[in-house]
């Protein structure tokens, strides 16, 4: 379904997953747009239903006609402040404050909520479907920037999603001021350990993010983390075309018994914040040079 979220069904593409008997495409949104897109998959009976959201088209990749509205999100979603990482950029909102250390953290909570911007679409999106079907079982889903988006739904509210490859949401999530207990959510990230963007280390300006303009420089998640430690159990090197759904969908999900299902954690000891948060500003250093690599704790959950 997160794949799936990236094709126009009406294109008859051959990259998409048939999901089956039991499901069917209830509906789509954003194909007439150039901004948020994907699907609402249903069983029979419109009992469960599944909201899978597009993640960003880049040129690296693909790009597209949602390409440039894709950007300008993920850079003030994921940014540490409005993608201002050097003089070179062109920031994507006026938070940037005084000097290249200080952004203005009501200016960013305001931005991010916004009603142009897409968390404030994936909301709208989520509200109609549970108004259509208001008896029924939602879920979201999402890879990559669209599965973040999932997942800001999910926290707010509190419904179930499942994530690939998503970069950190916990730095956005904390900028809506969405639910702290957040690891007691029903939330979970897969992703593995070769794709820099879902560990965090897609930053400084010798990745393919930097070359492409985005400013992936969060890094910390919600809920839990699912990881495939596929670099130090498979072999496999860091690269960015690991991030690609299929790669995971045909390589590892395909593959159980090569990679069986990972054990599902909090995340612990992560920060996205080189200094302390003060109540209206908060100092910040863009992430230009690599961070350790984030740790994942192997402590089990009751139920995980």
């Amino acid at each position: 379904m997160s794949s799936n979220a990236y094709l126009d069904v009406n294109l008859n593409d051959t990259d998409w997953y048939d999901l089956g008997s039991s499901w069917q495409t209830n509906t789509s949104f954003g194909w007439d747009s150039n901004g948020i897109r994907g699907y609402v998959f249903a069983n029979e009976d419109n009992s469960l239903l599944v909201i899978s959201i597009k993640g960003a088209n880049v040129g690296l990749w693909s790009g597209g006609p949602t390409a440039e509205k894709d950007k300008s999100n993920t850079n003030i979603l994921f940014s540490c402040c409005c993608a201002r990482i050097s003089r070179a950029w062109t920031p994507v909102c006026d938070c940037y404050k005084d000097n290249e250390y200080i952004c203005e953290s009501s200016c960013l909570q305001k931005k991010i909520s916004e009603s142009e911007l897409y968390y404030d679409n994936a909301l709208s999106i989520y509200k109609e479907v549970h108004r259509t079907y208001p008896k029924g079982i939602i879920w979201m889903t999402g890879h990559s920037v669209g599965g973040a988006l999932a997942s800001l739904v999910g926290q707010t509210f509190g419904i179930p999603t499942v994530t690939f490859e998503t970069p950190g949401d916990r730095l956005a999530s904390q900028r809506l001021h969405l639910p702290h207990n957040y690891q007691d959510l029903p939330i979970w990230h897969f992703g593995h350990t070769a794709d820099p963007i879902f560990t965090g280390d897609c930053v400084g300006f010798t990745s393919s993010c930097w070359y492409v303009g985005y400013a992936m420089e969060s890094k910390c998640h919600t809920g839990k983390m699912c990881v495939w430690d596929t670099v130090k159990n498979n072999g496999w090197s860091v690269d960015i075309n690991s991030h690609r759904i299929k790669d995971v969908i045909e390589k590892i999900l395909m593959n159980p018994e090569d990679f069986p299902l990972p054990d599902c954690v909090v995340e612990e000891g992560c920060s996205d914040y080189p200094y302390p948060l003060t109540e209206d500003t908060h100092a910040l250093r863009s992430r230009n040079s690599k961070f350790s690599q984030n740790k994942f704790t192997a402590t089990k959950l009751s139920g995980g």
